[in-house]
């Protein structure tokens, strides 16, 4: 073989052994790089790589965003040290000069060993040293870079960046350019293998924080579901988003979906005068009435502003509204039952006092009976009080012992009443013989106050029970009237225009006693017909 062919020969074996080595060191920085997700310690190990490759003082790798034409500074080194990329400004690509602009807008690398020449050329071009000083080249002076190769990083065919290597003294060869483009090759790929993780990772996290604020709704729902206050949230277009489970049996309504004037009357009018709890403010309830599908209901409210409206707390008060305007009607009764029967204690003992009045024997007897009977009275209404007192505590004690109850009822009402009507066919009943009395006190009472002029008493058996009977023929009770004649405090004649007596607590305090033996109690009338009260006690 000639010497031409001998070096030929030595040409390709020098060929093959410079591609071995770049397969080699390419193989190995694909490895290395491969071996960390995070992105910036991607950037460090590629520089080391390079480090060991090629002789640089500089290195700068930039991501171009193709929707904005904007270029931004990933990664910086220069002199040993790395540089806070914040201190790089973000660059607008030049359309028609700079040698990083057209990296990116030819898609082709770029090799100088004039830099100085280039940067005298229409742009933009900066310089960096060590401790992160950024000047414009060429007005602040000549460039300390010598030479420079820059290497395009695609993404499916479209240039998202370049990277760039600069040396203050050597000079760059084609062959330095062909490792520099496989050594950006492998970077790029681990950089995106990074990003990926990253982002992969950072939709998990979402994920899991979506999960967990749905798990914490869900709960927060379940928890609001389980209370026992009406909970709404009510949006700015005043539509109710959130319509819990209370609500719903408070109000009857299923309103979640709905707007809040379909729900509750004059909705606008009631919601200006609930006041809305400002941040870090205690909230304010006020109740309020409130007309719900024809339903009248005095409910509490709070509000509180939220995010997406007004969630609104509202509980049931019209039972404690009631009971307060019962007891005000209790008072009203008291006093005036009071009333009567002390002036007449006090005007009766102001007479037997005077010493310019003489009174006859048959005077002075008379009016020491009218003290004796008023103070009687006075008695029974404060027996009264203090019995509805224990019932309420629950500290009253009733025996249960057999009673043969038609010669109990038949003893008493003639004793009390000896024209009412008998008809007894009960036999032994298990009770408290003083609280049965005391039962039968209080209905035949009522009867003749607000009965007519003929009252019967009946007693039957039936399963497992005797039914006693106290039948009027009266002015009746309403069917409103039926509904709460039982409940404490409560008067048929509140306005006493029918009777000056009563308190409102005789039949309250007949159907406790009656429970309290195991029995049960109820009434049924007609108005202008006439009551039926009756009881039942167990026999055995």
């Amino acid at each position: 073989m000639g010497s031409g062919g001998q070096d030929v020969s030595a040409h390709l074996q020098s060929a093959l052994v410079r591609e071995a080595a770049l397969s080699r060191l390419l193989l190995g920085a694909a490895r290395m790089l491969g071996e960390t997700l995070d992105p910036a310690r991607v950037y460090e190990r590629f520089r080391e790589i390079l480090a060991d490759a090629i002789q640089h003082d500089g290195l700068i790798i930039s991501s171009y965003d193709p929707t904005t034409g904007t270029i931004r500074c990933d990664y910086a080194w220069a002199d040993g040290k790395t540089l806070d990329v914040a201190t790089f400004p973000t660059l607008a690509l030049n359309p028609s000069g700079g040698m990083q602009s057209e990296v990116i807008r030819t898609g082709r690398p770029f090799l100088t060993n004039d830099v100085a020449r280039h940067v005298s050329e229409p742009g933009t071009y900066y310089d960096v040293d060590a401790s992160g000083e950024l000047r414009k080249v060429p007005e602040s002076g000549p460039p300390d870079a010598r030479a420079a190769m820059m290497v395009p990083v695609k993404f499916e065919g479209t240039v998202v960046g370049v990277v760039q290597a600069m040396t203050d003294s050597g000079t760059y060869y084609a062959d330095d350019l062909e490792v520099f483009e496989g050594l950006v090759g492998q970077m790029a790929a681990a950089v995106r293998n990074a990003r990926l993780h990253e982002e992969r990772t950072r939709l998990e996290a979402r994920e899991a924080a979506a999960h967990a604020v749905a798990a914490e709704r869900e709960q927060a729902a379940q928890i609001l579901e389980a209370v026992g206050d009406g909970i709404a949230l009510i949006d700015e277009d005043g539509v109710i988003q959130f319509w819990n489970r209370a609500a719903e049996v408070l109000t009857g309504v299923a309103a979640a979906g709905l707007p809040a004037a379909d729900v509750f009357r004059d909705w606008d009018a009631l919601v200006a005068r609930v006041p809305i709890t400002a941040e870090h403010t205690p909230p304010r309830a006020a109740t309020l009435p409130v007309e719900i599908r024809n339903r009248e209901l005095w409910l509490s409210f709070v509000a509180v502003r939220a995010t997406t409206g007004v969630v609104y707390a509202f509980r049931d008060e019209s039972r404690e509204r009631a009971l307060d305007d019962a007891k005000s009607d209790f008072l009203a009764t008291v006093s005036h039952e009071l009333r009567t029967p002390m002036a007449a204690v006090f005007g009766a003992a102001q007479t037997l006092l005077r010493d310019d009045v003489q009174l006859s024997e048959l005077q002075r007897q008379e009016l020491l009976e009218m003290i004796s009977s008023q103070a009687t009275r006075l008695a029974h209404i404060t027996d009264d009080v203090l019995l509805a007192n224990s019932l309420d505590r629950g500290d009253l004690r009733v025996d249960a012992t057999e009673i043969e109850l038609d010669v109990l009822v038949r003893e008493f009402v003639q004793a009390e009443l000896p024209n009412v009507q008998l008809h007894l066919d009960g036999g032994n009943v298990f009770g408290d013989r003083g609280r049965v009395q005391q039962v039968l006190t209080i209905v035949l009472d009522n009867a003749v106050k607000y009965g007519g002029a003929r009252i019967t008493v009946t007693t039957e058996r039936g399963d497992d029970v005797v039914r006693v009977s106290v039948a009027d023929d009266g002015i009746g009770i309403s069917m409103a009237d039926r509904l709460r004649v039982f409940e404490k405090f409560f008067r048929a004649d509140p306005q006493h225009e029918r009777s000056p007596k009563g308190t409102g607590l005789g039949l309250y305090i007949a159907r406790e006693l009656v429970e309290r033996m195991r029995g049960r109690m109820g009434v049924s009338s007609q108005p202008g017909v006439g009551s039926t009260f009756w009881f039942e006690l167990p026999t055995r």
